[in-house]
């Protein structure tokens, strides 16, 4: 079904009277998982305006998630969460109305706008709607896995602060529009300074940068862990009483580096307080996660 067009367009058009499904498609195989999902939700809200069914197609185009010889057997949308009317991609290519999504984003999508995670107008709530209302699921037996790994980490007593620095591994591309990060002795000094104001007793930090993670280290302690480390050895413990994967067909390396993210994006949007760069990744803890009652983004403009 792969189809080389870029563009919006019909491929079946025969019964007006008919439900029309909206194929939602991405035609970059390098995109990752979460930006995904937030391009998802964009193509959701566009399809809903015009009465369309979505449905995800990440069977038919490559994708960091699909294992080659799954091309066109699998879709690897279906690995991590349900589709947005539970109307799988044989029953929308097979209607009689079928629309093709453009390759790339629709927008309005979440983007990384400060009043986005700031909440400084209703565009978080809204696209957090969709949520809500079952549109953009993670799968049930995963979203289990992932709040066992929660429990097994934390104690619901602990008060623990999220702390997401995408660091310095960017900044010297300066790529035009991109976010500016934060120098990374002022960071450590600002999530210091909130982890003490906001009573807290746990730092769990998820960072590309080994300063960062090393200057944390050194100022908490053993009360900072990195996200990175907790789960692997959460994983590879002899004890581990988690959840047994049962959703995938097996357990590859391209399905296991997508679980990974999620699993980290969604622990981190259970925990009590955060503190980010502003970037993609921080809009996705915020789009997933409830609530919590503290936030504080580093807001330097963009390159």
């Amino acid at each position: 079904m792969f189809d080389k067009n870029l563009e919006e367009h019909y491929i079946k058009k025969e019964n007006p009277n008919k439900p029309t499904y909206y194929v939602i498609r991405r035609m970059s195989e390098t995109t990752e998982l979460l930006t995904v999902y937030r391009m998802v939700m964009g193509h959701v809200r566009y399809a809903l305006s015009k009465g369309w069914i979505p449905v995800v197609d990440m069977q038919n185009y490559p994708n960091l998630y699909l294992a080659p010889e799954k091309l066109g057997k699998e879709n690897a949308w279906e690995y991590y969460f349900e589709q947005p009317f539970r109307v799988g991609l044989e029953q929308a290519y097979n209607s009689e109305n079928v629309v093709l999504s453009n390759g790339d984003c629709v927008k309005p999508y979440p983007d990384y706008s400060i009043n986005l995670l700031e909440k400084k107008n209703d565009e978080l709530v809204e696209w957090r709607m969709l949520i809500k209302m079952g549109f953009m699921t993670i799968k049930p037996e995963l979203a289990e896995e992932i709040s066992a790994v929660r429990e097994k980490l934390f104690s619901a007593k602990e008060q623990v602060l999220g702390v997401l620095l995408r660091g310095n591994d960017y900044p010297d591309k300066k790529i035009k529009g991109a976010p500016i990060p934060p120098p990374v002795e002022f960071a450590v000094n600002t999530v210091t300074a909130k982890f003490n104001e906001w009573e807290c007793n746990k730092v769990l930090l998820l960072t590309k940068d080994n300063s960062v993670a090393e200057m944390l280290r050194n100022n908490f302690g053993d009360k900072c862990s990195n996200l990175d480390q907790l789960y692997a050895n959460f994983y590879n413990s002899e004890d581990n009483d988690s959840v047994e994967n049962n959703f995938s067909a097996n357990n590859d390396e391209r399905f296991l580096k997508g679980k990974e993210y999620l699993t980290q994006i969604m622990i981190l949007s259970m925990c009590n307080s955060f503190i980010a760069d502003r970037y993609d990744d921080s809009v996705n803890v915020m789009l997933l996660a409830n609530k919590f009652a503290h936030k504080h983004f580093f807001n330097l403009g963009n390159y």
